[in-house]
C-alpha cells in the first residue's frame, strides 16, 4: 500500500472564489468550489454536513480501495501513477504516504467547504488549496483512468462511509465531473 496514491492531490486555483465572511467585510476568505454546493440531505455544503472526521474516514477508504484495486489488477484500471509515491517522480510533493494522505484530506476538506488547512491524524497541519496541474505533471493520467478512479474508488469511499447517492450527486459530483477540473489532471 505504501506505493499507492490517490489521484486527487490538489486543487485548481481558478475554481476557488474569494468571498467575505462574518462581520469583518474587509477580510477576504478563500473558499473551495464546493462551499456553495448544497447537500440533498441537509441543505448545507459537504463539510458542514459531514464534518472533518467524515472526510478523514473517506480519505482512508480511498487509500484502502486503491490498495485493493492495485493488488488485484495492477496498473490496468488506474495506470501507474499510484506507484510513484516516494520515488522522486511526480507528484513531487507526495514524499511519503502519510504526507500525501494529509494533503489529500486537506484538499478534500477545503474543496468541499471546509477551512483552508487541517491537522491530520499524523499531527501535522496541511493546506487545502494546492496546484492541481503541478501535482499531476508527468503522471499521464488518461480520461478513462480518471473516470475509473472517480466511479470505482471515490464514490464507493463516500457511500461506504454513509454518504447517500443523493448527496454524492448534489455535493460531491459537480466538482469532479467539471470539465476544467478534469482537464487539470488528465494528460499532464
Amino acid at each position: 500500500m505504501t506505493k499507492t496514491i490517490p489521484i486527487l492531490a490538489a486543487s485548481i486555483f481558478s475554481l476557488f472564489s474569494l468571498s467575505s465572511c462574518g462581520s469583518d467585510e474587509d477580510k477576504a476568505v478563500m473558499k473551495g468550489p464546493g462551499a456553495a454546493l448544497k447537500g440533498a440531505s441537509s441543505g448545507k455544503n459537504a463539510f458542514d454536513t459531514f464534518g472533518a472526521a467524515a472526510f478523514v474516514a473517506v480519505n482512508e477508504s480511498i487509500f484502502t480501495i486503491v490498495g485493493t484495486e492495485s493488488a488485484a489488477n495492477g496498473t490496468t484500471n488506474l495506470g501507474d501513477s499510484f506507484t510513484k509515491i516516494g520515488t522522486g517522480m511526480p507528484p513531487s510533493t507526495a514524499d511519503n504516504v502519510a504526507t500525501f494522505k494529509g494533503k489529500l484530506a486537506a484538499f478534500l476538506v477545503f474543496a468541499y467547504g471546509g477551512p483552508t488547512s487541517i491537522t491530520y491524524t499524523d499531527g501535522k497541519t496541511y493546506n487545502g488549496p494546492q496546484d492541481m496541474v503541478a501535482a499531476h505533471v508527468g503522471l499521464n493520467i488518461t480520461s478513462d483512468q480518471y473516470d475509473y478512479f472517480i466511479g470505482s474508488v471515490v464514490v464507493p469511499a463516500l457511500t461506504s462511509n454513509g454518504v447517500t447517492s443523493a448527496d454524492v450527486s448534489s455535493c460531491f459530483a459537480p466538482i469532479v465531473t467539471d470539465a476544467a477540473f478534469k482537464a487539470s489532471i488528465v494528460g499532464k
